[in-house]
């Protein structure tokens, strides 16, 4: 939000100058360098909006490859768990499948999360990525039996 601002603010300045120059009939080198400037403005603030975008990409792409890499993690598990057929194991891949469920729903919601919502999406899926490790490690106290 900050940069859309200080990209409009730059374009409004520039506007202005333009208007100036062409009101007063005069172009001379002050206002020329004056354009040049905010010609460089802009062209500095498109290419930190561009590096902001990429930033917001490679932290998008590391969450979505640690929610498969957990999702993947419990699909072996609930597969092993769906051999061993007792009534324990179906308790807990019901249990396991409701973690997966959460991490799916976080994996969508990095998907779909925005620059503005970023800090948002990631303190929920820290905190996804926490309870499916911690629900793990409780079934695997509850049902040791089962992984062996």
């Amino acid at each position: 939000m900050h940069k859309i601002f200080i990209v409009l603010s730059a374009a409004a300045i520039l506007t202005a100058c333009q208007n100036q120059s062409t009101s007063t009939g005069e172009d001379t080198s002050a206002n020329a360098k004056i354009h040049e400037g905010m010609d460089s403005i802009k062209e500095g603030l498109d290419e930190k909006a561009d590096t902001a975008g990429a930033y917001l990409q490679r932290q998008k792409d590391a969450a979505t490859a640690a929610i498969k890499e957990k999702m993947d993690s419990l699909d072996v598990r609930i597969e092993e768990l769906k051999k061993e057929g007792s009534a324990k194991s179906k308790k807990a891949q019901t249990k396991l499948e409701a973690a997966r469920q959460d991490l799916a729903k976080a994996a969508e919601d990095v998907k779909n999360s925005t620059a503005e919502a970023w800090d948002k999406t990631k303190e929920g899926l820290d905190k996804s990525l926490k309870k499916a490790d911690s629900e793990w490690q409780e079934f695997k106290r509850d049902f040791k039996e089962l992984f062996r």
